[in-house]
């Protein structure tokens, strides 16, 4: 039964991209019901928590909020990971909380109701809210199944959605303003495999829009992005596309590799990233490891660290290991607390020198920078290889020529003109 009268909804979102994707819909899909979104609790009749639950730190986390949350509001929806993988620890803490699935995100409405018979949809012609930068999923779920991984039992098999209909999705975004598309999915480098069609044939198609914007595409699952390596490499070198390539590792250890079930070498991984590199020097690599992996020795261990030394990603996101329920590794014997974080520790320190000695390459060096957000005094752009920079001045959502003056581990400082005349000397 529809809401007589227009509710107010309060929202949080935690998580990956694709949890952001997913609450542009719900957000879209209530606004144009004729619900508004709000910015407190305070002005809320009702609560949407967007949850994650990829590390054990982060469940509890969520878990907490929710309790907070059922005493504040009248109606919680849980969405999101937790929503699929554990409803029972969500209706441990909040009995009244409605269970929204990722698949079922077109049910906002009817959750915020009360719940009822849900079906999936394709995640695409349907509204969204609409900002400067937007994560679009071209797909839900995953082909593979790493033995760590909860969110194969949160988001389950890969389906990709239609390439004309993201296509159409794209330049309704574009026509509103948005000028950062960010495609997202578990691996975007599997989009198709299940329709016939493949990655870079959807950023080909998504590049030739007209307008002044500029596409991110968000992290690739190694074995995935080696099958389309070369029409992959041709897709980027588009001026849209930014110069950037989020590639997981997780270890460099064949041994730790296989208990992971990865499915891919540490030099066919390396082979992925040269490649890229040689065609695009500039370009930004991105790349994860998990630390203290079960039965990982001080060999496996150093194996990770002379890979980041190699490799020397732009950036490094280090994880210990947290076993998760319903997985294989759930099962596995588990290493002690102390050697994980001095493992954690140690690569963190690694890593964040490697980026520092990246970061200051860029000093001197003029981009062309698209303005996006404003953080302290500063407004935050991305260069053409998706480097945040910090300017003083300029307008969000404008393309502005920056020159990098100063450098640290995570971004760079910079001074902007619209022009290049200003730097010619």
């Amino acid at each position: 039964m529809p809401f007589i009268r227009h509710v107010k909804v309060y929202m949080e979102v935690y998580g990956c991209a694709a949890n952001q994707g997913d609450a542009s819909i719900m957000q879209g899909i209530l606004l144009q019901q004729g619900h508004e979104i709000v910015d407190s609790l305070e002005k809320a009749d009702a609560a949407v928590i967007v949850t994650c639950t990829v590390v054990a730190t982060t469940e509890q986390r969520m878990l907490s909020r929710i309790k907070e949350l059922d005493g504040k509001v009248g109606k919680i929806v849980v969405a999101g990971c937790m929503a699929a993988a554990q409803p029972e620890l969500v209706e441990k803490v909040c009995r009244k909380a409605v269970l929204l699935p990722p698949r079922h995100i077109h049910h906002i409405v009817d959750a915020l109701n009360g719940g009822g018979v849900y079906e999936e949809r394709a995640k695409v012609r349907v509204p969204r809210k609409v900002e400067l930068r937007l994560n679009i999923p071209i797909a839900d779920g995953c082909m593979y199944n790493c033995s760590y991984c909860i969110t194969k039992k949160a988001r389950g098999n890969l389906v990709s959605y239609p390439l004309e209909d993201i296509v159409e999705d794209v330049k309704e975004a574009i026509r509103k303003g948005c000028k950062e598309i960010r495609l997202t999915c578990q691996d975007t480098a599997s989009y198709g495999r299940d329709t016939g069609s493949n990655l870079a044939e959807l950023i080909n198609e998504i590049a030739s829009i007209d307008g002044d914007f500029m596409i991110r595409v968000g992290m690739m699952h190694p074995l995935s992005a080696h099958r389309i390596l070369d029409e992959l490499l041709e897709a980027y070198g588009s001026e849209k596309v930014y110069k950037f390539l989020h590639l997981p590792l997780q270890s460099a250890s064949p041994k730790i590799l296989r208990a992971m079930r990865r499915g891919y070498s540490y030099e066919m991984f390396k082979e992925i990233v040269d490649e890229f590199r040689k065609k695009y020097p500039e370009s930004t690599f991105a790349t994860d490891i998990i630390v203290a992996f079960p039965g990982e020795s001080e060999e496996d261990f150093e194996m990770s660290v002379n890979a980041i030394k190699e490799l020397k990603p732009d950036v490094t996101n280090i994880t210990r290991f947290s076993p998760r329920p319903y997985t294989d590794a759930w099962k596995m014997e588990r290493m002690d607390t102390k050697v994980a974080k001095h493992r954690s520790s140690l690569l963190t320190c690694i890593a964040n020198e490697i980026a520092y000695e990246r970061n200051k390459r860029c000093i001197g060096k003029t981009y062309r920078v698209l303005l996006l957000e404003k953080y302290k005094g500063y407004i935050i752009g991305k260069t053409q290889s998706y480097k945040s920079i910090f300017v003083e001045g300029g307008k969000l959502g404008e393309f502005v020529i920056a020159k990098a003056i100063e450098a640290t581990p995570t971004h760079l400082k910079g001074i902007s003109s619209p022009n290049l005349v200003e730097f010619a000397s």
